[in-house]
């Protein structure tokens, strides 16, 4: 079982609520492993980078005070494997196959691609916003 909201399994069954339970809990051990490698090399690159730019102008003066590596990549890694994972499941377990393809099915194949793509895209623009702000209330993102 791939989601926590999929009506039926391969063989034709409906699926009981612990296999549910389990298709939400399975892949947060990848999710979090990724959030907290991608962030720590994002966020490791992006605080060389300043420190290099500090160091070839000195009067260089960020907007933002700097973020504890390990705190910022373990908050991500934690977002991905809670928020990110049940975004997304409801996204492909719900809003997809219960919505937006019975909605679309008298329109042409493109159509149903595009507002997949539309709801998609939201995602991600959710998803970046939670995050952010998420940061912002846990005090690892502050202006100076």
């Amino acid at each position: 079982m791939t989601n926590a909201f999929q009506p039926t399994l391969l063989d034709g069954s409906r699926p009981t609520l612990g296999m549910r339970l389990w298709a939400l809990v399975a892949p947060m051990p990848q999710l979090f492993r990724a959030g907290v490698i991608a962030s720590g090399i994002g966020y490791g690159l992006t605080a060389l980078l300043i420190g290099a730019r500090q160091w070839a102008l000195p009067n260089y003066v960020t907007a933002t005070q700097s973020v504890s590596l390990w705190k910022a990549s373990v908050y991500t890694g934690a977002f991905m494997s809670i928020v990110s994972n049940i975004r997304y499941q409801v996204l492909s377990g719900i809003l997809e196959p219960r919505i937006v393809e019975p909605l679309l099915t008298p329109f042409p194949p493109i159509v149903r691609s595009a507002a997949i793509f539309a709801l998609r895209w939201a995602n991600g623009l959710l998803g970046s916003v939670l995050a952010i702000t998420g940061m912002k209330f846990c005090g690892l993102q502050k202006l100076k």
